[in-house]
């Protein structure tokens, strides 16, 4: 009998462990895709700023254009000389504003890709948040809200 008592013993143990290793395994995996959507979410945040930034860094440089315009004219009524619109500072400038609006697109671009994946994430929060009683198609809803919103500021 006492055979048979720690062969039962064993196989219980083994069931035990077998459970525990599932039981790990699973929160692993709800780990993994919580910490997904939070570096979706992160990148997206990433990206905005950096489209916000890059418009600013237009802004000023096309400012600069025009300021160093303005004081080569006054410079070169004041020398007499002729007017010539190639100035090196300024071409340089160009092709640093066309850099930048090329990057803009990108990041516009992978922020479009992301909308699926954004909501999806934007629902999770939401959910664990103030959305608990919600249902899955509300809650996605919601989402899809916070997106365009976020989408949208990044077109102007």
């Amino acid at each position: 009998m006492s055979l048979e008592t720690e062969q039962s013993e064993l196989r219980r143990s083994r069931e035990a462990q077998e459970r525990a290793v599932e039981s790990r395994e699973s929160k692993e995996k709800e780990v993994s895709e919580d910490v997904k959507a939070a570096a979706t979410m992160e990148r997206a945040d990433f990206l905005v700023k950096e489209v916000k930034g890059s418009k600013q860094q237009i802004q000023n440089i096309m400012l600069h254009m025009q300021q160093v315009l303005q004081a080569i004219t006054a410079l070169r009524q004041q020398l007499q000389i002729q007017t010539d619109d190639a100035t090196n500072s300024v071409e340089q400038d160009k092709e640093r504003v066309e850099k930048l609006k090329e990057k803009i697109a990108a990041h516009k671009d992978e922020l479009l890709k992301m909308k699926d994946e954004l909501i999806t994430a934007q629902a999770e929060q939401i959910r664990e948040g103030e959305g608990a009683g919600m249902s899955d198609e509300k809650l996605r809803e919601r989402a899809q809200e916070m997106v365009e919103r976020i989408m949208e500021g990044i077109k102007n």
